[in-house]
């Protein structure tokens, strides 16, 4: 394939190897906020280069995970389900859509809060009544795509529901000077917590794109969703910085620069620019340069650069002093990015 391609599609094509060999010394052990999106952006790199050792890798993790047992667990409420989708959509296999029925069927579990968003961890104290933007692109993007797979419209709603509760809990209104972008964490006793995270804001705009790829245009809440995407776009737009890039906390200039946000924004708008979501007349130099600043980030080995650690909520020195390292938050939306670029 690759001896049939220009000579910078050859460039991206090599490039996308190189990140996705480098995503596999990851040690998949349990799941995380990062793991399902790296699973997905190695099918990615799988579906472009038809390289089988990726095509392997996921099924080998997934299928033991499904014969090891699924959502046995309120921790599996971030299980790679949009990613057991997309292996069964290829290979048919009945026990892998079973397994993500049975994540969709935990995730019905967890109680709802005032504004209909889950809160995945009612079994810890301190986190009982606590949502994550993160959840964003884990959630409804599963639930919509399972509802479309099994024709089944309770999938539907249940993912539309809960998105819609994320995004009125965690998204600033219109009216303030950050309008649009969203907040790191809600807790339901004190409301918006955390801060403007870049990464969180990342997680919004994919889980925004994706599910709103698979809704019928006839859908009644679809237009508050488009609406809500416009405004985080149009955050976005007004705050990146001239690099490209965005700062760890969106808002803060002192903050330092990080990619994972970048990465995340040149994927999500491609795809919302093919969907008829957004116009790339408005939003396509965003795109681009952002797309330009994280290819500056990948290193020689294929690791992406300036992503930081896992980063809990807190107050604003917590997001401005988190480490940076090499971690499948960034390597998963990198790889779905550059997918992109060789198709």
């Amino acid at each position: 394939m690759s001896t049939t391609l220009k000579s910078g599609d050859a460039t991206r094509f090599s490039t996308l190897k190189r990140v996705a060999d480098r995503s596999l010394s990851w040690p998949f052990k349990v799941w995380g906020f990062g793991e399902g999106i790296a699973l997905r952006g190695l099918w990615a790199a799988h579906k472009v280069t038809n390289r089988p050792e990726y095509r392997d890798f996921v099924g080998a993790i997934l299928r033991s995970y499904v014969v090891r047992g699924v959502a046995r667990g309120n921790e599996e409420h971030i299980a790679p389900g949009t990613e057991l989708l997309l292996l069964y959509e290829e290979s048919r296999e009945p026990e892998l859509l079973e397994a993500a029925k049975k994540l969709a069927a935990l995730n019905a579990t967890f109680p709802l809060n005032a504004l209909g968003a889950r809160m995945h961890r009612p079994d810890l104290s301190g986190w009982r009544k606590q949502i994550w933007v993160d959840c964003m692109d884990v959630d409804a993007p599963f639930l919509v795509r399972l509802g479309r797979i099994t024709n089944n419209e309770s999938y539907l709603k249940q993912g539309l529901n809960e998105i819609l509760g994320y995004a009125r809990a965690l998204q600033v209104e219109c009216g303030t000077e950050t309008e649009g972008l969203f907040w790191h964490g809600y807790e339901e006793d004190c409301g918006t917590n955390g801060q403007l995270w870049a990464r969180g804001n990342g997680w919004a705009l994919m889980g925004l794109v994706e599910t709103l790829k698979s809704l019928p245009e006839s859908n009644a809440e679809r237009q508050e969703l488009l609406e809500r995407l416009h405004r985080l776009s149009h955050a976005l737009k007004k705050y990146q910085d001239h690099s490209g890039l965005w700062h760890t906390v969106v808002t803060e200039p002192d903050s330092y620069l990080e990619s994972t946000l970048a990465v995340m924004t040149a994927f999500a708008l491609r795809e919302a620019f093919a969907a008829g979501l957004l116009d790339s007349k408005v939003y396509g130099e965003m795109e681009r340069t952002a797309r330009a600043a994280a290819i500056q980030c990948i290193a020689e080995d294929g690791a992406l650069n300036l992503v930081s650690d896992a980063t809990p909520i807190g107050e604003l020195k917590m997001y401005a002093t988190r480490p940076f390292g090499i971690f499948p938050w960034g390597q998963g939306p990198l790889m779905l990015m550059l997918a992109q670029d060789t198709l």
